[in-house]
């Protein structure tokens, strides 16, 4: 059961890293968007969808991994056994929370970017 659980928060780390990674490229594919032409606009458009299923995925991952995490924390995680860590674990999740809450404002952006650049 150790091993399940180590690798959970392997995989829990993981998936925070690919949200991260696919609203990085959202990112850029989009201010490519806002300034290019049509091609950019196009693979803006065209790669949507695949990023969205990766950030979606990772956004569950990230919940559904997260409980055993929780209920394992003090026995696994290293933070748990020094409390001088707590802090900045802490401030992890409050820039982990901003960020998602930063990536959801970005898919809203983009996708009203492709819809509006469909209608046109």
């Amino acid at each position: 059961m150790s091993i399940l659980i180590i690798m959970n928060n392997y995989f829990h780390d993981v998936a925070t890293a690919v949200l991260f990674s696919a609203a990085v490229v959202m990112w850029v594919l989009g201010k490519q968007a806002e300034r290019g032409s049509a091609p950019e606009r196009a693979a803006l458009a065209k790669f949507y969808p695949t990023l969205t299923k990766f950030a979606w995925g990772s956004l569950a991952w990230i919940i559904i991994g997260g409980i055993p995490r929780l209920i394992y924390f003090n026995t696994y995680d290293l933070g748990a056994l020094r409390d001088d860590l707590m802090p900045a674990i802490a401030v992890k999740h409050i820039v982990e929370f901003a960020a998602v809450a930063a990536g959801v404002v970005l898919w809203r952006r983009v996708k009203g970017m492709i819809e509006d650049n469909a209608d046109s």
